[in-house]
Protein backbone atom coordinates (compact mmCIF):
# COMPACT_ATOMS: atom_id res chain seq x y z
CA UNK A 1 0.00 0.00 0.00
CA UNK A 2 2.83 2.49 0.56
CA UNK A 3 4.27 2.31 -2.69
CA UNK A 4 0.95 2.30 -4.16
CA UNK A 5 -0.06 5.92 -2.07
CA UNK A 6 3.34 7.03 -3.30
CA UNK A 7 3.12 6.51 -6.93
CA UNK A 8 0.08 7.84 -6.81
CA UNK A 9 1.35 10.82 -5.28
CA UNK A 10 4.10 11.48 -7.66
CA UNK A 11 1.55 11.09 -10.37
CA UNK A 12 -0.67 13.50 -9.32
CA UNK A 13 2.19 15.73 -8.74
CA UNK A 14 3.52 15.18 -12.16
CA UNK A 15 -0.47 15.57 -13.73
CA UNK A 16 -0.64 19.13 -11.46
CA UNK A 17 2.87 20.00 -12.86
CA UNK A 18 1.92 19.48 -16.56
CA UNK A 19 -1.54 21.52 -16.51
CA UNK A 20 -0.63 24.35 -13.57
CA UNK A 21 2.12 27.40 -14.52
CA UNK A 22 1.79 28.41 -11.38
CA UNK A 23 2.44 24.96 -9.81
CA UNK A 24 5.82 24.54 -11.85
CA UNK A 25 7.12 28.35 -10.44
CA UNK A 26 5.90 27.38 -7.19
CA UNK A 27 8.11 24.42 -7.11
CA UNK A 28 11.00 26.05 -8.48
CA UNK A 29 11.32 28.62 -6.26
CA UNK A 30 10.59 26.33 -3.28
CA UNK A 31 13.56 23.84 -4.42
CA UNK A 32 15.87 26.64 -5.27
CA UNK A 33 14.93 28.57 -1.50
CA UNK A 34 14.86 24.90 0.10
CA UNK A 35 18.34 23.88 -1.48
CA UNK A 36 19.71 27.13 0.29
CA UNK A 37 18.25 26.68 3.53
CA UNK A 38 19.80 22.90 3.47
CA UNK A 39 23.18 24.20 2.30
CA UNK A 40 23.08 26.78 5.34
CA UNK A 41 22.43 24.40 7.66
CA UNK A 42 24.72 21.66 6.89
CA UNK A 43 27.46 24.28 6.96
CA UNK A 44 26.04 25.60 10.29
CA UNK A 45 26.15 22.23 11.67
CA UNK A 46 29.56 21.77 10.18
CA UNK A 47 30.82 24.99 11.90
CA UNK A 48 29.36 23.48 15.00
CA UNK A 49 31.20 20.21 14.58
CA UNK A 50 34.65 21.87 14.33
CA UNK A 51 34.92 25.33 15.98
CA UNK A 52 32.69 25.10 18.68
CA UNK A 53 33.11 23.55 22.38
CA UNK A 54 30.66 20.28 22.78
CA UNK A 55 28.02 21.37 25.04
CA UNK A 56 27.69 24.64 23.30
CA UNK A 57 27.23 22.75 20.04
CA UNK A 58 24.72 20.42 21.57
CA UNK A 59 22.81 22.97 22.36
CA UNK A 60 22.62 24.76 19.60
CA UNK A 61 21.00 21.88 17.70
CA UNK A 62 18.72 20.57 20.84
CA UNK A 63 17.06 24.24 20.45
CA UNK A 64 17.31 24.54 16.42
CA UNK A 65 15.85 21.13 15.85
CA UNK A 66 12.69 21.53 18.52
CA UNK A 67 12.54 25.23 16.65
CA UNK A 68 12.31 23.19 13.25
CA UNK A 69 9.76 20.67 14.87
CA UNK A 70 7.55 23.74 16.10
CA UNK A 71 8.05 25.50 13.01
CA UNK A 72 6.44 22.55 10.95
CA UNK A 73 3.28 22.97 13.52
CA UNK A 74 3.31 27.11 13.09
CA UNK A 75 3.82 27.29 9.16
CA UNK A 76 1.11 24.08 8.47
CA UNK A 77 -1.58 26.02 10.72
CA UNK A 78 -1.05 29.95 9.95
CA UNK A 79 0.79 30.05 6.76
CA UNK A 80 1.83 27.26 4.43
CA UNK A 81 -1.15 24.40 5.47
CA UNK A 82 -0.32 21.07 4.61
CA UNK A 83 -0.34 19.29 1.02
CA UNK A 84 -2.97 17.29 0.19
CA UNK A 85 -2.32 16.26 -3.27
CA UNK A 86 -3.14 12.51 -2.25
CA UNK A 87 -6.46 14.08 -0.29
CA UNK A 88 -7.99 10.59 2.14
CA UNK A 89 -11.46 12.04 1.64
CA UNK A 90 -10.82 10.38 -2.03
CA UNK A 91 -10.72 7.02 -0.66
CA UNK A 92 -13.83 7.09 0.71
CA UNK A 93 -15.39 4.83 -1.54
CA UNK A 94 -12.72 2.34 -1.74
CA UNK A 95 -12.40 -0.85 0.42
CA UNK A 96 -9.10 0.26 2.32
CA UNK A 97 -8.89 0.81 6.24
CA UNK A 98 -6.69 3.82 8.12
CA UNK A 99 -4.10 1.47 9.57
CA UNK A 100 -3.47 0.22 6.13
CA UNK A 101 -3.55 3.69 4.21
CA UNK A 102 -1.60 5.47 7.06
CA UNK A 103 1.95 4.87 6.78
CA UNK A 104 1.78 5.64 2.53
CA UNK A 105 0.51 8.86 3.82
CA UNK A 106 3.24 9.52 6.12
CA UNK A 107 5.62 8.24 3.20
CA UNK A 108 3.74 10.62 0.61
CA UNK A 109 3.37 13.49 2.91
CA UNK A 110 7.09 13.70 3.15
CA UNK A 111 7.63 13.42 -0.41
CA UNK A 112 7.84 17.80 -1.24
CA UNK A 113 10.24 20.39 -0.32
CA UNK A 114 9.73 20.73 3.65
CA UNK A 115 9.71 16.58 4.17
CA UNK A 116 13.21 16.51 1.66
CA UNK A 117 14.57 19.54 3.30
CA UNK A 118 13.62 18.17 7.28
CA UNK A 119 15.46 14.97 6.10
CA UNK A 120 18.54 16.48 4.86
CA UNK A 121 18.74 18.46 7.83
CA UNK A 122 18.18 15.89 10.35
CA UNK A 123 20.57 13.21 8.82
CA UNK A 124 22.73 16.07 8.75
CA UNK A 125 22.35 16.70 12.88
CA UNK A 126 24.71 13.21 13.31
CA UNK A 127 27.61 14.92 12.07
CA UNK A 128 27.42 17.08 14.87
CA UNK A 129 27.20 14.27 17.29
CA UNK A 130 30.01 12.92 16.14
CA UNK A 131 32.54 13.68 18.94
CA UNK A 132 31.59 9.81 20.62
CA UNK A 133 30.12 6.87 19.43
CA UNK A 134 27.39 7.00 22.13
CA UNK A 135 26.05 10.06 21.09
CA UNK A 136 26.51 9.18 16.99
CA UNK A 137 24.70 6.09 17.63
CA UNK A 138 21.74 8.02 19.07
CA UNK A 139 21.70 10.45 16.72
CA UNK A 140 21.24 7.79 13.89
CA UNK A 141 18.13 6.15 16.31
CA UNK A 142 16.84 9.22 16.77
CA UNK A 143 16.58 10.85 13.12
CA UNK A 144 13.65 9.04 11.48
CA UNK A 145 11.93 9.37 13.98
CA UNK A 146 12.30 13.04 14.85
CA UNK A 147 11.50 13.38 11.12
CA UNK A 148 8.22 11.82 11.85
CA UNK A 149 7.49 13.94 14.61
CA UNK A 150 7.61 17.05 12.74
CA UNK A 151 5.24 15.57 10.09
CA UNK A 152 2.49 13.75 12.51
CA UNK A 153 2.45 17.07 14.63
CA UNK A 154 1.56 19.07 11.86
CA UNK A 155 -0.74 17.03 9.85
CA UNK A 156 -2.14 15.78 13.39
CA UNK A 157 -2.61 19.04 14.49
CA UNK A 158 -4.22 20.79 11.26
CA UNK A 159 -6.65 17.53 11.16
CA UNK A 160 -7.91 18.61 14.85
CA UNK A 161 -8.18 21.79 13.77
CA UNK A 162 -10.02 21.44 10.68
CA UNK A 163 -12.63 18.90 12.08
CA UNK A 164 -13.17 21.52 14.89
CA UNK A 165 -13.47 24.39 12.95
CA UNK A 166 -15.99 22.06 10.35
CA UNK A 167 -17.88 22.79 13.43
CA UNK A 168 -19.54 26.20 14.15
CA UNK A 169 -19.67 25.66 18.04
CA UNK A 170 -15.80 25.41 18.11
CA UNK A 171 -15.09 28.06 15.59
CA UNK A 172 -14.84 31.39 17.74
CA UNK A 173 -12.48 29.10 19.90
CA UNK A 174 -9.94 28.13 17.43
CA UNK A 175 -10.23 31.01 15.96
CA UNK A 176 -8.56 33.17 19.27
CA UNK A 177 -6.81 30.06 19.94
CA UNK A 178 -4.62 30.52 16.30
CA UNK A 179 -4.36 33.91 16.39
CA UNK A 180 -2.71 34.00 20.19
CA UNK A 181 -0.22 31.21 19.34
CA UNK A 182 0.72 33.44 16.47
CA UNK A 183 1.40 36.42 18.83
CA UNK A 184 2.86 34.40 21.26
CA UNK A 185 5.78 32.98 18.50
CA UNK A 186 6.09 36.16 17.67
CA UNK A 187 6.83 37.71 21.21
CA UNK A 188 9.14 34.72 21.75
CA UNK A 189 11.11 35.70 18.46
CA UNK A 190 10.85 39.57 19.75
CA UNK A 191 12.32 38.95 23.62
CA UNK A 192 14.95 36.24 21.71
CA UNK A 193 15.98 39.66 19.13
CA UNK A 194 16.16 41.72 22.52
CA UNK A 195 19.64 39.92 23.27
CA UNK A 196 21.65 40.65 20.61
CA UNK A 197 23.63 43.12 22.65
CA UNK A 198 24.04 41.57 25.72
CA UNK A 199 27.31 39.58 26.73
CA UNK A 200 29.22 36.14 25.85
CA UNK A 201 28.45 35.29 29.26
CA UNK A 202 24.91 36.59 29.31
CA UNK A 203 24.28 34.78 25.98
CA UNK A 204 25.74 31.24 26.78
CA UNK A 205 23.17 31.38 30.22
CA UNK A 206 20.13 31.79 28.07
CA UNK A 207 21.10 29.23 25.44
CA UNK A 208 21.55 27.01 27.70
CA UNK A 209 18.57 27.36 29.79
CA UNK A 210 17.00 27.62 26.23
CA UNK A 211 18.13 24.31 25.17
CA UNK A 212 17.13 23.27 28.71
CA UNK A 213 13.36 24.02 28.01
CA UNK A 214 13.30 23.23 24.58
CA UNK A 215 14.57 19.52 25.44
CA UNK A 216 12.15 19.13 27.68
CA UNK A 217 9.02 20.73 25.34
CA UNK A 218 7.55 17.96 23.30
CA UNK A 219 8.98 19.13 20.45
CA UNK A 220 12.77 18.62 21.56
CA UNK A 221 11.97 15.26 23.19
CA UNK A 222 13.63 13.19 20.55
CA UNK A 223 16.16 15.77 19.34
CA UNK A 224 17.56 16.52 22.66
CA UNK A 225 18.38 12.53 23.26
CA UNK A 226 21.83 12.42 21.60
CA UNK A 227 22.87 15.57 23.80
CA UNK A 228 22.06 14.10 27.09
CA UNK A 229 23.65 10.87 26.46
CA UNK A 230 26.85 13.38 25.28
CA UNK A 231 26.47 14.69 29.06
CA UNK A 232 26.41 11.51 30.60
CA UNK A 233 22.66 11.63 31.91
CA UNK A 234 21.73 8.25 30.33
CA UNK A 235 18.47 8.18 32.88
CA UNK A 236 17.15 11.51 31.64
CA UNK A 237 17.96 10.55 27.75
CA UNK A 238 15.97 6.99 28.34
CA UNK A 239 13.10 8.99 30.13
CA UNK A 240 13.43 11.64 26.89
CA UNK A 241 13.60 9.15 24.39
CA UNK A 242 10.21 6.78 25.98
CA UNK A 243 8.13 10.35 26.12
CA UNK A 244 9.54 11.36 22.17
CA UNK A 245 8.02 7.38 21.57
CA UNK A 246 4.95 8.03 23.19
CA UNK A 247 4.41 11.13 21.82
CA UNK A 248 4.29 9.84 18.04
CA UNK A 249 2.47 6.62 19.27
CA UNK A 250 -0.24 9.14 20.52
CA UNK A 251 -0.14 11.21 17.43
CA UNK A 252 0.09 7.97 15.58
CA UNK A 253 -3.44 7.16 16.73
CA UNK A 254 -5.22 10.62 17.05
CA UNK A 255 -4.28 10.90 13.17
CA UNK A 256 -5.69 7.10 12.73
CA UNK A 257 -8.68 8.16 14.45
CA UNK A 258 -9.46 11.09 12.63
CA UNK A 259 -8.51 9.80 9.11
CA UNK A 260 -10.49 6.93 9.69
CA UNK A 261 -13.72 9.66 10.28
CA UNK A 262 -12.33 11.23 6.77
CA UNK A 263 -12.84 7.59 4.92
CA UNK A 264 -16.43 7.38 5.92
CA UNK A 265 -17.25 11.06 6.68
CA UNK A 266 -15.30 13.22 4.41
CA UNK A 267 -14.98 16.71 5.93
CA UNK A 268 -16.56 18.67 2.86
CA UNK A 269 -20.15 18.08 3.61
CA UNK A 270 -23.46 19.90 2.42
CA UNK A 271 -25.39 22.65 4.24
CA UNK A 272 -27.72 21.74 6.42
CA UNK A 273 -31.34 21.83 5.90
CA UNK A 274 -32.93 24.99 7.88
CA UNK A 275 -36.31 26.68 8.28
CA UNK A 276 -37.00 29.89 5.92
CA UNK A 277 -36.74 32.53 8.87
CA UNK A 278 -37.34 36.62 8.51
CA UNK A 279 -34.13 38.69 7.60
CA UNK A 280 -31.66 39.61 9.47
CA UNK A 281 -30.48 43.29 10.84
CA UNK A 282 -27.68 43.17 8.58
CA UNK A 283 -29.35 41.65 5.36
CA UNK A 284 -32.46 44.71 6.19
CA UNK A 285 -29.54 46.76 6.10
CA UNK A 286 -28.01 46.25 2.54
CA UNK A 287 -29.73 47.50 -0.78
CA UNK A 288 -32.16 45.37 -2.30
CA UNK A 289 -29.76 45.15 -5.08
CA UNK A 290 -28.06 42.34 -6.85
CA UNK A 291 -24.73 43.69 -5.05
CA UNK A 292 -26.51 43.95 -1.99
CA UNK A 293 -27.90 40.02 -2.66
CA UNK A 294 -23.54 39.20 -2.84
CA UNK A 295 -22.71 40.96 -0.11
CA UNK A 296 -24.96 39.14 2.43
CA UNK A 297 -24.29 35.79 0.91
CA UNK A 298 -20.36 36.32 1.24
CA UNK A 299 -21.12 37.47 4.79
CA UNK A 300 -22.55 34.49 5.28
CA UNK A 301 -19.24 32.46 3.83
CA UNK A 302 -16.69 35.26 6.58
CA UNK A 303 -19.11 33.54 9.39
CA UNK A 304 -19.71 29.93 8.34
CA UNK A 305 -16.58 28.76 5.87
CA UNK A 306 -13.27 27.53 7.94
CA UNK A 307 -11.35 28.75 5.05
CA UNK A 308 -12.24 32.87 5.74
CA UNK A 309 -11.98 31.96 9.36
CA UNK A 310 -8.73 30.72 8.77
CA UNK A 311 -7.52 33.57 7.11
CA UNK A 312 -8.91 36.19 9.84
CA UNK A 313 -6.82 34.66 12.69
CA UNK A 314 -3.90 34.89 9.87
CA UNK A 315 -4.90 38.57 9.60
CA UNK A 316 -5.23 39.19 13.23
CA UNK A 317 -2.05 37.52 14.01
CA UNK A 318 0.60 40.32 13.07
CA UNK A 319 -1.24 43.28 14.60
CA UNK A 320 -1.45 40.97 17.92
CA UNK A 321 1.76 39.99 17.54
CA UNK A 322 3.04 44.22 16.98
CA UNK A 323 1.04 45.18 19.90
CA UNK A 324 2.26 41.95 22.52
CA UNK A 325 6.07 42.37 21.34
CA UNK A 326 6.26 45.97 21.89
CA UNK A 327 4.60 45.60 25.81
CA UNK A 328 6.81 43.22 26.06
CA UNK A 329 9.61 45.01 25.52
CA UNK A 330 10.58 48.44 27.67
CA UNK A 331 13.25 49.23 25.68
CA UNK A 332 10.96 50.01 22.83
CA UNK A 333 8.47 51.99 25.01
CA UNK A 334 6.48 49.39 26.55
CA UNK A 335 2.46 50.27 26.90
CA UNK A 336 3.71 53.75 26.00
CA UNK A 337 5.00 52.91 22.52
CA UNK A 338 3.61 54.77 19.94
CA UNK A 339 3.77 51.52 17.55
CA UNK A 340 0.92 49.99 19.20
CA UNK A 341 -1.00 52.71 18.60
CA UNK A 342 -0.76 52.17 14.70
CA UNK A 343 -1.56 48.03 14.58
CA UNK A 344 -4.96 48.88 13.40
CA UNK A 345 -3.37 50.13 10.03
CA UNK A 346 -1.79 46.42 9.07
CA UNK A 347 -5.22 44.89 9.84
CA UNK A 348 -7.25 47.22 7.88
CA UNK A 349 -4.41 46.67 5.16
CA UNK A 350 -4.55 42.74 4.99
CA UNK A 351 -8.07 42.44 5.65
CA UNK A 352 -8.93 44.68 2.78
CA UNK A 353 -6.76 43.79 0.32
CA UNK A 354 -7.64 39.81 0.59
CA UNK A 355 -11.30 40.91 -1.29
CA UNK A 356 -8.69 39.81 -4.29
CA UNK A 357 -8.77 36.33 -3.12
CA UNK A 358 -12.45 35.93 -2.40
CA UNK A 359 -13.39 34.95 -6.15
CA UNK A 360 -11.70 31.96 -6.23
CA UNK A 361 -12.88 31.09 -2.75
CA UNK A 362 -16.52 30.44 -4.81
CA UNK A 363 -15.52 27.72 -6.95
CA UNK A 364 -17.77 26.72 -9.66
CA UNK A 365 -20.55 28.47 -7.34
CA UNK A 366 -19.28 31.44 -9.57
CA UNK A 367 -21.86 30.12 -12.61
CA UNK A 368 -24.83 31.39 -10.87
CA UNK A 369 -23.40 35.11 -11.15
CA UNK A 370 -22.48 34.11 -14.72
CA UNK A 371 -25.84 32.46 -15.66
CA UNK A 372 -27.97 34.94 -14.17
CA UNK A 373 -26.23 38.02 -16.22
CA UNK A 374 -25.20 40.13 -12.63
CA UNK A 375 -22.77 42.77 -13.42
CA UNK A 376 -19.25 42.30 -12.45
CA UNK A 377 -19.83 46.09 -10.86
CA UNK A 378 -22.30 43.90 -8.39
CA UNK A 379 -20.13 41.04 -8.28
CA UNK A 380 -17.66 43.78 -7.23
CA UNK A 381 -19.86 45.97 -5.03
CA UNK A 382 -21.18 43.08 -2.69
CA UNK A 383 -17.99 41.86 -1.73
CA UNK A 384 -17.00 45.19 -0.26
CA UNK A 385 -19.89 45.34 1.43
CA UNK A 386 -19.65 42.05 3.19
CA UNK A 387 -16.24 43.18 3.86
CA UNK A 388 -16.87 46.00 5.41
CA UNK A 389 -19.64 44.91 7.24
CA UNK A 390 -16.93 42.47 8.94
CA UNK A 391 -14.13 45.01 8.97
CA UNK A 392 -15.92 47.91 10.05
CA UNK A 393 -16.84 47.35 13.97
CA UNK A 394 -13.39 44.61 14.33
CA UNK A 395 -11.44 47.91 13.09
CA UNK A 396 -13.34 50.49 15.39
CA UNK A 397 -12.47 47.91 18.56
CA UNK A 398 -8.65 47.43 17.80
CA UNK A 399 -8.49 50.61 17.65
CA UNK A 400 -9.76 51.48 20.83
CA UNK A 401 -7.92 49.15 22.74
CA UNK A 402 -4.55 50.00 20.94
CA UNK A 403 -5.54 53.69 21.96
CA UNK A 404 -6.10 52.76 25.36
CA UNK A 405 -3.64 50.12 25.79
CA UNK A 406 -0.75 52.98 24.27
CA UNK A 407 -2.54 56.07 25.75
CA UNK A 408 -1.76 57.64 22.44
CA UNK A 409 -5.02 59.86 21.93
CA UNK A 410 -3.13 62.68 20.57
CA UNK A 411 -2.86 60.41 18.14
CA UNK A 412 -6.22 59.78 17.05
CA UNK A 413 -6.31 61.78 14.19
CA UNK A 414 -3.52 60.24 12.42
CA UNK A 415 -4.54 56.40 12.73
CA UNK A 416 -7.76 57.46 11.58
CA UNK A 417 -6.82 58.26 8.35
CA UNK A 418 -4.44 55.70 7.84
CA UNK A 419 -7.17 53.22 8.75
CA UNK A 420 -9.71 54.82 7.02
CA UNK A 421 -7.32 55.32 3.86
CA UNK A 422 -5.54 52.72 3.58
CA UNK A 423 -8.50 50.23 3.98
CA UNK A 424 -10.44 51.80 1.49
CA UNK A 425 -8.04 51.69 -1.15
CA UNK A 426 -7.41 48.35 -0.07
CA UNK A 427 -10.91 47.36 -0.98
CA UNK A 428 -10.45 48.99 -4.44
CA UNK A 429 -7.40 47.77 -5.29
CA UNK A 430 -8.40 44.34 -4.41
CA UNK A 431 -11.86 44.94 -6.36
CA UNK A 432 -9.60 45.36 -8.98
CA UNK A 433 -7.10 43.17 -8.77
CA UNK A 434 -9.23 39.76 -7.79
CA UNK A 435 -10.73 40.29 -11.41
CA UNK A 436 -7.74 39.86 -12.98
CA UNK A 437 -6.11 36.97 -11.09
CA UNK A 438 -7.89 34.04 -10.19
CA UNK A 439 -6.71 30.70 -9.13
CA UNK A 440 -8.62 27.10 -7.92
CA UNK A 441 -8.91 27.04 -4.12
CA UNK A 442 -9.40 24.71 -1.77
CA UNK A 443 -13.33 23.71 -1.78
CA UNK A 444 -16.09 25.10 0.28
CA UNK A 445 -16.03 23.37 3.49
CA UNK A 446 -13.00 21.69 3.16
CA UNK A 447 -10.00 21.62 5.57
CA UNK A 448 -8.69 25.77 5.94
CA UNK A 449 -5.21 23.92 5.96
CA UNK A 450 -5.37 22.54 2.28
CA UNK A 451 -3.64 23.75 -0.08
CA UNK A 452 -5.16 24.80 -3.47
CA UNK A 453 -3.69 23.25 -6.66
CA UNK A 454 -1.43 25.62 -6.98
CA UNK A 455 0.25 25.22 -3.77
CA UNK A 456 -0.70 28.70 -2.21
CA UNK A 457 1.65 30.23 -4.47
CA UNK A 458 -1.39 32.79 -6.89
CA UNK A 459 -3.01 33.37 -3.04
CA UNK A 460 0.97 34.41 -1.69
CA UNK A 461 1.57 36.70 -4.76
CA UNK A 462 -2.04 38.44 -4.94
CA UNK A 463 -1.40 39.41 -1.34
CA UNK A 464 1.86 40.73 -1.86
CA UNK A 465 0.94 42.54 -5.40
CA UNK A 466 -2.71 43.44 -3.52
CA UNK A 467 -0.78 45.09 -0.66
CA UNK A 468 2.13 46.71 -2.41
CA UNK A 469 -0.21 48.14 -4.98
CA UNK A 470 -2.46 49.47 -1.87
CA UNK A 471 0.48 50.93 -0.24
CA UNK A 472 1.80 52.54 -3.45
CA UNK A 473 -1.38 54.28 -3.86
CA UNK A 474 -1.56 55.46 -0.15
CA UNK A 475 2.12 57.31 -0.45
CA UNK A 476 0.34 60.89 -0.29
CA UNK A 477 -1.13 60.06 2.70
CA UNK A 478 1.18 58.13 4.36
CA UNK A 479 3.95 61.37 3.91
CA UNK A 480 1.33 63.63 4.62
CA UNK A 481 0.59 61.75 7.89
CA UNK A 482 4.25 61.80 8.56
CA UNK A 483 4.50 65.45 8.28
CA UNK A 484 1.60 65.72 10.55
CA UNK A 485 3.92 64.93 13.54
CA UNK A 486 5.94 68.54 12.50
CA UNK A 487 3.22 70.27 11.18
CA UNK A 488 -0.01 69.72 12.93
CA UNK A 489 -2.40 70.81 11.23
CA UNK A 490 -1.66 68.03 8.27
CA UNK A 491 -2.89 65.51 10.29
CA UNK A 492 -6.74 66.67 9.16
CA UNK A 493 -5.53 67.36 5.75
CA UNK A 494 -4.77 63.81 6.04
CA UNK A 495 -8.00 62.55 7.35
CA UNK A 496 -9.72 64.26 4.46
CA UNK A 497 -7.20 62.76 1.71
CA UNK A 498 -7.84 59.45 3.73
CA UNK A 499 -11.59 59.43 3.27
CA UNK A 500 -11.58 60.90 0.02
CA UNK A 501 -9.22 58.98 -1.95
CA UNK A 502 -9.68 56.29 -0.38
CA UNK A 503 -13.55 56.87 -1.93
CA UNK A 504 -12.50 57.50 -5.02
CA UNK A 505 -9.95 54.37 -5.32
CA UNK A 506 -12.66 52.07 -4.04
CA UNK A 507 -14.98 53.02 -6.84
CA UNK A 508 -12.85 53.09 -9.59
CA UNK A 509 -11.95 50.08 -8.08
CA UNK A 510 -15.36 48.51 -8.14
CA UNK A 511 -16.00 49.93 -11.83
CA UNK A 512 -12.85 48.80 -13.59
CA UNK A 513 -12.98 45.32 -11.85
CA UNK A 514 -16.31 45.11 -13.15
CA UNK A 515 -15.47 46.04 -16.05
CA UNK A 516 -12.94 43.39 -16.56
CA UNK A 517 -15.15 40.45 -14.84
CA UNK A 518 -17.73 40.74 -17.82
CA UNK A 519 -15.00 40.45 -20.60
CA UNK A 520 -13.52 37.39 -18.74
CA UNK A 521 -16.11 35.42 -17.51
CA UNK A 522 -15.43 32.06 -19.04
CA UNK A 523 -11.89 32.70 -18.05
CA UNK A 524 -12.97 33.22 -14.68
CA UNK A 525 -15.03 30.13 -14.45
CA UNK A 526 -12.35 27.69 -16.08
CA UNK A 527 -9.70 28.75 -13.55
CA UNK A 528 -12.16 29.09 -10.32
CA UNK A 529 -13.21 25.34 -11.48
CA UNK A 530 -9.87 23.37 -11.95
CA UNK A 531 -9.10 20.59 -9.81
CA UNK A 532 -5.98 18.27 -9.49
CA UNK A 533 -5.94 15.08 -11.23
Amino acid sequence: MVAIVVRLKLTLLKNSLRRSLWRTIGLIIGGLYGLGVVAAAIFGIVALRLWAPADIAADVLVLAFALLTGGWLFFSLLVFGVDETVDPAKFALLPVRARELQPGLLVAGLIGIPGIATALIALAMIIGYTRDPVSTLAAVVVVPFGVASCFLLARTATTVFARVLSSRRFRDLAFVLLAVFGAGTAVLGNLSGGLAGAGLDQLRTVLGDSAEVAGWLPVGWLWSVPAELGRGGYAVAVIKLVLGLAMIIGLWLVWRHFLAQRLVEPIEGGGEARKVKQGRLVERLYPATPAGGVGFRTLIYWRRDPRYIAGIAGFLILPLALIATQIANPSAGGLTSPIIAFAPVLLGLFVSVSVAQDLSYDGSAIWLHISTGLSGADDRAGRVYSGLTLLGPLLIVVTVISLAISGQWHLTTQILALVVGLTLIGFGVGSFVGALWQWPAPPPGSSPFQKGNNGGLPGLLSFLVSSGLTVGLGLPLIALVIGSFWVGWLAAVALVVGIVGGLVVLRYGIRLGGRTLERRWPEVMAAVSERAG
